[in-house]
């Protein structure tokens, strides 16, 4: 009995490890990401626009007045998860395909140390990324 309840244990935290951040770390993940508390602030800046996989880099492209400005979000790895397979964003518990809207403040400046930048990102026209720095992607209301 106790070898099947230490059997399901392991189990259990398997999946529980594989779910917490999904392929986010694996070498060709798109995702850019660095280590951020939400306890210890953010900045300001406002980022939205639909999520788009291009070339094994994951962007945020605006719409309107940004229409097609291609952002690399930098995500906090704690809140975010990646389904490779699936081409499936998880931030803070909700899912995004390709093509949902996204909305986060944070801030803009360049890749910085103990951020993770595929090598398929490309920085924007003025070398700089977006440190999302939100508990969640959602839309702004308005």
């Amino acid at each position: 009995m106790k070898r099947c309840l230490a059997g399901v244990i392991l189990l259990v935290l398997a999946g529980c490890a594989a779910h917490s951040g999904g392929d986010l770390d694996s070498p060709d993940s798109p995702v850019a990401r660095y280590d951020w508390d939400p306890a210890d602030g953010g900045d300001a800046a406002l980022m939205e626009g639909v999520l788009e996989l291009r070339d094994g880099c994951l962007y945020v492209v605006g719409t309107g007045e940004s229409a097609g400005l291609a952002t690399v979000p930098v995500l906090p790895r704690a809140l975010t998860a990646w389904d490779a397979e699936a081409e499936v964003l998880t931030y803070a518990g909700r899912d995004y395909a390709m093509g949902d809207a996204v909305s986060a403040g944070g801030g803009w400046g360049p890749p910085g140390e103990g951020m993770t930048i595929p090598e398929a990102c490309e920085p924007d026209a003025w070398g700089e990324v977006m440190h999302v720095q939100d508990v969640d992607l959602e839309p702004y209301a308005g």
